[in-house]
């Protein structure tokens, strides 16, 4: 029978015991005695306990040698160390890599076991299992092979059981292009921050009900953010300018998490946009207070130190906050690819589309049901565990 030319004599070495220094080195040391290549390597320590795999690629006939030295490291070490050598094809499967990440402030096994379910049911196999993060929030990372041309089927699969479990989940492709993000942009109004800042200035005059209505319609998709914004800002005249410092002072909060997104983006050269249809009162103070690169907001007219119930310029509607996002990508000569876009408003929706990243962050149903990714448990601590940039 002919040989195969793909197939290699592999040994999977499996190290279990008492976790401290020098468990590593002493058994590459030992290895680094014969003409062995290293395939794959996983270590994983969970309360003091080791666990490290090892593949390697030898030459069969030094097998016999490999096992009798291990067997002395493990007296040694006082370690369980086995390995198991067999002749196998190396090569790479056909199938795609993908990555699964779970948030949350707790993870039951229901869930993870409604995951698992799922993907054994398109086909799938799970290939390694991690925690990446354990505080204030839980993240499991998965990764899994899956037949080609099944992608989408595990991405719709598994939004349904995020929804029916109530957890957060992400899946994009494994390797480099889970890494290759250029730019992050963001609403600011119930995104980056936890209020509506146009209702809390409505409050301080004693319109917030007639403003908050307006609002939450043109949020649904009802009216037309345009429209609704001249309408809502025009009952807004005569309020003196101090009181947009006192919505800064007294009700503006930045949503949990945000400041250690925005420091991961920075970190790791990723541009970061606020677009906001709010003003720029507050989308300013925002960029500088989190160290956003760059905010663009609407701006209020304030004559006399008192608003005067108009918008200066184009306003910043659903089609403005799009262009913006096709302009970033012209400039920095990317794509939806390599694009996040996080909201949760109607208005949002346009440049949503623009993205592969989409993400609907606490949203209203109609962004749900449109953005890729929904985040509804989890704030933006779940964001830096969901989409590694």
């Amino acid at each position: 029978m002919p040989i195969d030319k793909n197939e290699s004599f592999t040994g999977l070495i499996l190290v279990s015991g008492q976790d401290r220094p020098g468990i590593t080195q002493s058994l590459m040391s030992t290895l680094s005695e014969f003409a062995v290549n290293i395939l794959d390597i996983e270590q994983l320590v969970i309360r003091d306990r080791l666990l490290l795999t090892v593949l390697i690629t030898l030459d069969e006939a030094h097998a016999e040698a490999i096992a009798r030295d291990l067997e002395l490291l493990q007296e040694k070490l006082q370690l369980d160390i086995a390995i198991d050598f067999i002749q196998t094809n190396i090569n790479e499967d056909t199938s795609d890599n993908l990555r699964v990440v779970i948030v949350g402030s707790e993870i039951k096994p229901v869930g993870l076991s409604a995951v698992a379910s799922e993907i054994a049911r398109l086909g799938g196999n799970i290939t390694a299992i991690k925690r990446t993060a354990r505080n204030p929030v839980i993240a499991i990372e998965m990764n899994l092979t899956i037949p080609n041309d099944s992608i989408k089927k595990v991405q719709e699969a598994l939004t349904s059981v995020a929804i029916n479990n109530h957890i957060d989940l992400a899946v994009e492709p494994g390797g480099s292009l889970r890494r290759s993000k250029r730019i992050v942009i963001l609403d600011m109004d119930s995104t980056l921050i936890s209020i509506e800042c146009i209702d809390e200035i409505a409050d301080l005059c004693g319109k917030k009900q007639d403003v908050a209505l307006i609002t939450k319609s043109a949020m649904m998709g009802e009216i037309d953010f345009s429209q609704s914004l001249i309408k809502r800002v025009s009952l807004l005249q005569g309020l003196g300018e101090e009181m947009l410092f006192k919505v800064i002072e007294e009700r503006l909060k930045l949503n949990d998490g945000t400041q250690a997104w925005i420091e991961a983006c920075r970190r790791n050269n990723v541009t970061t946009v606020l677009v906001s249809g709010g003003f720029d009162y507050f989308a300013d103070y925002v960029k500088n207070k989190l160290g956003i690169d760059i905010a663009i907001s609407n701006q209020l007219e304030i004559k006399d130190k008192r608003l005067t119930g108009k918008v200066l310029g184009r306003i910043v509607d659903d089609e403005l906050k799009a262009q913006t996002v096709r302009d970033f990508q012209a400039k920095l000569s990317i794509d939806k690819s390599n694009t996040i876009v996080i909201g949760d408003g109607a208005n949002d929706l346009k440049m949503l589309a623009e993205a592969q990243y989409s993400i609907a962050y606490h949203a209203k149903p109609i962004v749900q049901e449109k953005a890729r990714f929904k985040l509804n448990h989890s704030d933006f601590k779940g964001v830096l565990n969901l989409f590694k940039v």
